[in-house]
């Protein structure tokens, strides 16, 4: 038995079109979960009213992704589960090559991840995913036509599944963890790739399991900073769980967090100036003179400066995540740890960690003597965003 489990938020229409797809695929002992993150569009009555036999799970408020996966894990009977996102469509045969591609793979295969394009059909959105040396990650390729880069055969190996659109075997999942429930949404697919691999496991590719996707549709009602603090915490907490030695690798994570946080504080505030001025320099014009003495008198001092800027707001909030939850983190390392049975050297010589110039200020960063001295050691590859990825 498979079961293909969709989460929906507030995405009525793009759901029912998503199952409409899934429905067609002519495949036997198939069930269909629809975990709901307590939409008040009508999506319950919606889904109940087209498809009764669907498996509706409300929730009644919003878990997330992850927390609307692991809703449905717990409560599965089948052997083997699909992820796939609710704005993506399924094309003729997707179902039956992504349970073959599981069935037949060797017993050390615990994930295999489809093909994703854009609604045309035209555009890569994922054939296979980078990741880089802070965490984050990307679909390599993404939005490039697909003609233009060489797509990964039958039975490759890649290093994580796209969560939008992968089969698992259900029971080595569960024992990896699953989708780390802290992460809300984004990378979480890429941290159990990653643990994947650490554990002795291993990832394959399936590009006859095809699904058109509008990319993004839910998340973007979440608002672009809401999503960059997600993006960030979770790409930190990726690295903190899953390196094998930290001692290696925390120098440069923390320099390039710290960097990015620089760039944006003193870039794009009120009053940054102050920031950067040397000691027992002269201080900006709009604290000196009789008139803001005589302010501070009556009013009381004015910041020096002011974090007004969304952006270097999200960077402070994504940190403030992690060093909140630092001993929680720290445990959920260990656990990952005690499951590994493959060297980070072995992964990054299949997989190479990207250096890559993603941010404002990140090409003189990392063109920089200090970040030359702390880039890790594992094997890494140099990369521009551009030919990562087009725009």
């Amino acid at each position: 038995m498979v079961d293909v489990i969709v989460v929906n938020w507030n995405s009525r229409d793009d759901t029912l079109a998503c199952l409409d797809a899934v429905s067609s695929q002519r495949f036997d002992g198939a069930m269909i979960t629809v975990v709901d993150n307590g939409s008040t569009d009508g999506s319950i009555g919606a889904i109940a009213g087209r498809y009764p036999a669907v498996r509706l799970l409300p929730l009644g408020a919003n878990h997330g992704f992850t927390g609307g996966l692991a809703a449905a894990l717990v409560r599965s009977p089948a052997r083997n589960v699909v992820f796939l996102n609710n704005d993506a469509v399924p094309q003729q045969g997707w179902l039956a090559s992504l349970v073959d591609a599981i069935e037949n793979a060797p017993d050390d295969v615990v994930s295999a991840g489809g093909k994703i394009v854009d609604p045309s059909g035209e555009l890569i959105d994922f054939i296979g995913g980078a990741l880089t040396f802070d965490g984050h990650a990307f679909q390599d390729g993404f939005r490039y036509p697909l003609a233009s880069r060489q797509e990964p055969a039958a039975g490759a190996e890649i290093l994580f599944a796209c969560g939008g659109n992968m089969i698992s075997r259900r029971e080595p999942l569960l024992a990896l963890g699953g989708f780390d429930d802290d992460y809300f949404a984004y990378l979480e697919d890429v941290d159990f790739g990653w643990r994947s691999w650490l554990a002795g496991f291993r990832v394959l590719y399936e590009p006859r399991a095809v699904v058109r996707h509008k990319s993004s549709a839910t998340s973007q009602r979440l608002g672009d900073f809401e999503r960059g603090v997600l993006f960030e915490r979770n790409a930190l907490q990726t690295a903190l769980k899953n390196y094998e030695s930290l001692h290696d690798v925390s120098g440069a994570l923390f320099f390039t967090f710290l960097a990015r946080l620089h760039h944006y504080a003193t870039t794009r505030n009120a009053n940054a100036a102050e920031l950067t001025r040397e000691p027992f320099s002269k201080t900006s014009r709009s604290s000196r003179g009789l008139f803001a003495r005589a302010r501070r008198k009556l009013f009381g001092a004015k910041p020096l400066a002011a974090i007004d800027d969304p952006l270097t707001t999200m960077q402070f909030r994504a940190f403030e995540w992690i060093v909140a939850h630092g001993d929680r983190i720290a445990a959920k390392r260990i656990i990952v740890q005690r499951l590994r049975r493959r060297c980070d050297a072995e992964i990054f010589e299949r997989f190479p960690l990207q250096i890559v110039a993603t941010y404002p200020g990140d090409r003189a960063l990392m063109n920089g003597a200090l970040f030359d001295l702390l880039r890790p050691s594992l094997p890494a590859v140099e990369r521009t965003l551009s030919d990562i990825m087009r725009k």
